[in-house]
């Protein structure tokens, strides 16, 4: 897996900086040089002042999403976590659930998420059991796939000198996977936030999907567009955050 240096970070980052701004800028002037309307595509402008309005409550929204995205991250964490280490362990395990977790992920989120809302109310926890879902499932994959990646050979020798399942999990399986695991997480952290809006959408009082319901419900769609600017924004924060953890923790992949 190709190691991310903090040159390359930081020039990656800049460069996709200097493109949004240079889209923006495009998409503004093609929007009033075609004259479409402001109600049906609104230009960045006001798209940036419908966030700065005081009675949007653009922020609070924005945590309410945020709690909720990652206290749903956090459980998928930890669901992930331990169910890659009882596959590991315990393959009988893994290929009676991995059906039924498949058929979990089949489910589509938008007849989900009002089921949730009514077994656990529209507070913040029907919203992070959503996210969670959402989490979860990419992440297990990556750090099964992680965990499984030591060589037969590898396995051998630990075991020749007498390592026990755990030590051999500890050290070689846990940072083989650990460019695996990042991965997931990278991943999992758009599809936490992805799944509190889903879940928002369907009838919570608060967060950015509820935002996006109110303001397309009255044609203020520059609204609307200012609370998917804000998710898309947060999904961006949790991405880089974990390149920068992974940057941080996996030093011996940097030069590879």
């Amino acid at each position: 897996m190709k190691a991310i240096t903090s040159h390359n970070l930081f020039h990656r980052l800049g460069l996709s900086l200097v493109l949004g701004v240079v889209l923006l800028l495009l998409l503004e002037w093609g929007l009033q040089a075609a004259g479409i309307p402001v109600y049906l595509l609104p230009p960045p402008s006001r798209v940036i002042a419908a966030a700065l309005q005081p009675e949007v409550r653009l922020l609070y929204h924005t945590g309410a999403t945020a709690r909720a995205a990652l206290l749903g991250l956090a459980v998928g964490i930890c669901v992930a976590f331990s169910l890659a280490i009882v596959f590991l362990f315990v393959r009988p395990i893994e290929d009676v659930l991995y059906p039924w977790i498949l058929v979990g992920q089949s489910l589509p989120s938008v007849a989900l998420a009002p089921l949730l809302m009514v077994w656990l109310g529209p507070g913040i926890a029907a919203r992070a059991a959503m996210a969670a879902l959402f989490a979860s499932f990419p992440l297990l994959i990556a750090t099964i796939s992680g965990l499984r990646r030591p060589a037969p050979e590898q396995l051998a020798m630990m075991e020749a000198y007498g390592a026990s399942k755990w030590q051999i999990l500890r050290m070689l399986r846990l940072p083989a996977a650990l460019p695996f695991i990042f991965s997931g997480l990278r991943v999992a952290g758009a599809l936490a936030v992805i799944g509190a809006l889903v879940s928002e959408l369907a009838g919570a009082g608060q967060g950015l999907g509820y935002l996006i319901t109110t303001s397309t419900y009255r044609l203020a769609t520059d609204r609307a567009f200012a609370a998917v600017a804000a998710a898309a924004g947060l999904a961006l924060i949790l991405h880089s955050l974990f390149l920068w953890l992974e940057h941080l923790i996996v030093y011996w992949e940097r030069e590879r």
